[in-house]
């Protein structure tokens, strides 16, 4: 198992791997239409712009993981600010129109507003932050940690000495887990879209990693999903 940094030809690994965890470490329960154009607002800037920060998890040739790092988080505002609007138009237009049919369209209503209050949640935090996920196979002990090393790797790199990370977890769940990691919980949010599909409420945690705060014992981190 090895962590190594982001090669052209991993990019369709990544975006299956995207797809297959998209709820929760699984895929959606029935066909998305724009399921790839939603893919492209979560992923095309940590595959373009923020490609040379990004690594992968491998194990025995295969990408089980990943981790995607923003360390230039005004230009990745300013791609946001022109992508996303672009997104939420579009999609809005499709839902007025009635091109969706359910539970599409629920789908989309939801991830509209829970993308629009992620955005608000997300000033003021460190000037870095990562999307770290894994596949079923590849949550190992360990393995999330070493995706987490490399993101503090990087960030040292640029000289930030926190980043930031949305996880969404089950009410009550890996709180205890996190601050082990060096991670503090800042914002607690309901994720409507997971809350729908899972049938039971899921919290959209937004976490602040201080790697010096890592206690010894600590071996594992957790992956998010549906955090775009």
């Amino acid at each position: 198992m090895i962590v190594r940094p982001l090669q052209p030809g991993d990019v369709g690994a990544v975006r299956a791997l995207w797809r297959d965890t998209v709820v929760l470490g699984r895929p959606l329960p029935f066909a998305l239409p724009d399921l790839d154009r939603y893919g492209r607002l979560s992923l095309d800037w940590y595959l373009g712009p923020g490609a040379t920060d990004a690594a992968v998890l491998e194990r025995s040739g295969r990408v089980q993981g990943y981790a995607l790092v923003c360390t230039d988080e005004q230009g990745w505002r300013r791609w946001t600010a022109t992508t996303g609007v672009s997104f939420a138009l579009g999609t809005a237009v499709r839902l007025l129109t009635g091109r969706y049919e359910r539970p599409a369209s629920r789908f989309h209503r939801l991830r509209l507003t829970d993308g629009w209050d992620g955005l608000l949640r997300t000033t003021g935090l460190p000037a870095a932050h990562a999307h770290v996920n894994l596949a079923p196979a590849g949550r190992r002990v360990g393995a999330g940690m070493r995706l987490a090393r490399h993101v503090d790797e990087r960030c040292a790199a640029h000289g930030i000495d926190r980043w930031w990370a949305e996880i969404n977890a089950r009410r009550g769940r890996r709180e205890r887990a996190i601050e082990r990691l060096g991670g503090t919980v800042v914002d607690r949010r309901p994720n409507r879209t997971l809350s729908w599909l899972a049938g039971e409420p899921i919290i959209r945690l937004i976490v602040v990693r201080d790697p010096t705060r890592i206690q010894p014992t600590a071996t594992a981190i957790g992956a998010s999903s549906l955090d775009a």
